[in-house]
């Protein structure tokens, strides 16, 4: 359940700097913001996969 809580926390992130950038910097940074995302999309993703391969292997 804590790599859900941790997509979730990614997700919420993501939107928070979308947001920032259309609000705060009037979309001058938006390519900026865009890879902040993206990076934040790809961390995410791979402690979720790392998670799920832990648990796995736990079962096993």
């Amino acid at each position: 359940m804590k790599y859900i809580n941790g997509l979730y926390l990614s997700l919420v992130i993501i939107y928070f700097v979308q947001l920032a950038s259309m609000t705060i910097f009037d979309d001058s940074y938006s390519g900026i913001a865009t890879y902040i995302s993206l990076g934040v999309f790809i961390i995410g993703t791979a402690f979720f996969i790392n998670a799920k391969r832990l648990k796995v292997n736990e079962k096993e």
